[in-house]
């Protein structure tokens, strides 16, 4: 199955795209495209999702994911499911709508075992701490994570993202995140 990915950032495409390979073996990702920004991925991502079904072959499902930022992620969602419906752009493949419970970073700080990994993987000497904070209702996950990724000695960056993510165990996630199963099954879902 080929889908399109359509995210806020850089840094969220590359993580949704390791973790959505995790989710469902199969998994063909277009080359994702990261809006540079809430603003900019409400405004944009009809034409993007046009562009996924006139100029990319074999698209079979689209998935358009933002953070909540701790609000209620399906008022979110249907957010954007009026942009798309006030579009009138009707895609020929099913598009499905994720508010991810605060930031994905929440789901990174869930398994720190995946920085660590990372870290010892890059030659690097520092370890970052397991964090104890309610995940899907911390407001800084970008911060902490940051921080997390410092005291491992690694740059904050898409590269270190993408890493992170690839080392991620998804179930420790799933278990820490409860969000991360309703992601999941959207995933499987069509």
């Amino acid at each position: 199955m080929k889908i399109a990915l359509i995210a806020e950032d850089e840094r969220d495409c590359v993580v949704y795209r390791e973790l959505v390979t995790k989710i469902r073996a199969g998994i063909e990702i277009a080359p994702p495209i990261p809006c540079q920004g809430l603003g900019n991925l409400k405004k944009f991502f009809v034409g993007y999702l046009k562009y996924f079904e006139y100029s990319v072959q074999g698209i079979q499902k689209a998935i358009v994911i933002r953070d909540s930022d701790c609000e209620d992620g399906a008022r979110c969602e249907k957010e954007l499911e009026q942009i798309l419906r006030k579009s009138h752009f009707n895609a020929s493949f099913p598009v499905h709508f994720h508010a991810t419970k605060c930031e994905v970073e929440t789901w990174l700080l869930a398994d720190e075992a995946a920085v660590n990994s990372v870290a010892q993987m890059r030659g690097k000497t520092g370890r970052s701490k397991r964090v104890n904070i309610q995940f899907e209702s911390y407001r800084n996950a970008k911060e902490l994570f940051s921080k997390m990724l410092s005291e491992a000695k690694l740059p904050d960056d898409p590269t270190v993202y993408q890493l992170v993510a690839n080392a991620a165990d998804i179930g420790r996630i799933a278990a820490r995140c409860p969000d991360f199963k309703r992601f999941s099954s959207k995933i499987h879902a069509c």
